[in-house]
């Protein structure tokens, strides 16, 4: 797996990644695509859908707000990002 500075720069490679078309990814976009979306697979269903979606609404803030804390130990855990 590829190593991020943060959770914003591997939540920045995700979005990017999620723009491009699915014929237009290359084989190791879409394998780290894939290893991505396992990796948020490990958040709540309302975490995850506030980091998808973003939104100005107080409840999806939090959710949000939760969902980058859980994320950033689980990479950690797992080395994906730096301390």
């Amino acid at each position: 797996m590829h190593r991020y500075s943060s959770v914003s720069a591997f939540l920045a490679h995700y979005h990017a990644l999620k723009k491009i078309s699915a014929s237009a990814l290359n084989d190791e976009d879409r394998n780290r695509l894939a290893a991505i979306e396992t990796l948020l697979d490990l958040l709540r269903p309302e975490e995850r859908g506030s980091i998808e979606v973003g939104s100005e609404d107080p409840a999806v803030a939090r959710h949000s707000e939760r969902a980058s804390l859980r994320l950033r130990r689980e990479l950690m855990t797992r080395g994906v990002i730096d301390g």
